[in-house]
């Protein structure tokens, strides 16, 4: 009986801290994704307008927030299960993404110019590539 109960606790612990490092990670992706936005929102703001307004960065914020989770996280999760700091690799894939996403956004919402299309596109990359290298370091997911 004694070996099940020392098992049990082991299984217990193993847990436990599963479910820290996780919360951790967990904490840290969030971390990114906001101060992403926010960077992407000012960046966004200081090419396209002239005049800063509180209403207008708040919804940009919150579309910046949705872009990046719903199509910036989980190539962050996916390139995390092989984590290197500062891949070129990933700066390339997630500047093709972000290339991709903005194309998007611009012929929806309307006429695309390729310069602002590539410097956006470059500029959302690289900060949630810096963000992501620096927050998550070596952290596998």
């Amino acid at each position: 009986m004694v070996p099940f109960l020392y098992l049990s606790l082991d299984i217990y612990l193993v847990n436990q801290l599963l479910t820290e490092v996780v919360l951790n990670i967990i904490a840290l992706v969030f971390i990114c994704l906001t101060c992403s936005s926010v960077l992407a929102s000012l960046f966004y703001f200081m090419l396209l307008y002239p005049h800063f307004s509180y209403i207008g960065f708040i919804i940009i914020f919150i579309i910046y927030f949705l872009c990046f989770l719903i199509f910036a996280v989980p190539i962050q999760i996916w390139l995390r299960k092989r984590p290197k700091l500062f891949s070129i690799k990933q700066l390339l894939i997630y500047f093709s993404v972000a290339f991709l996403v903005t194309i998007l956004l611009f012929l929806i919402y309307g006429n695309p110019d390729l310069t602002q299309v590539f410097l956006i596109s470059s500029f959302h990359s690289i900060v949630f590539w810096l963000l992501d290298s620096t927050l998550l370091k070596d952290k596998r997911i």
